[in-house]
């Protein structure tokens, strides 16, 4: 235990002796500040990623679902980390990103689901 307490110590006295510790506190600085930045900068892309995190775990849409976003209309046929394709009833494909479900009013009429334990 002692010889803990002794190697803690002398550390610390060659750190503040050898101005380790300014440099670590300006190396810790620089990351965060550059973390800032990439938060602000990537900002859209993480709100895509969380609600489609949440869209995964969640059940409120799945691939077959239609779905009614403002103006727009049409079935779930793939869901992604950060986009929702759909396919209108005249071919057309519509690229929803994932953080509309959780920004806007989204109208849902979920497919037919089978229950998988339903014995027949």
């Amino acid at each position: 235990m002692i010889t803990i307490i002794i190697a803690v110590s002398e550390a610390g006295y060659l750190a503040i002796n050898f101005g380790l510790i300014d440099f670590a506190l300006e190396i810790i600085t620089t990351i965060g500040v550059g973390m800032v930045f990439l938060g602000i900068a990537f900002q859209h892309q993480l709100k895509n990623i969380a609600s489609g995190i949440g869209l995964f775990f969640g059940k409120e849409v799945n691939v077959g679902d239609i779905v009614k976003i403002k103006d727009e209309q049409g079935t779930i046929i793939e869901i992604h980390l950060t986009k929702t394709v759909a396919m209108t009833d005249d071919g057309e494909r519509i690229v929803i990103p994932n953080q509309k479900f959780a920004e806007e009013v989204v109208k849902i009429k979920h497919a037919a689901r089978q229950d998988p334990f339903q014995n027949d």
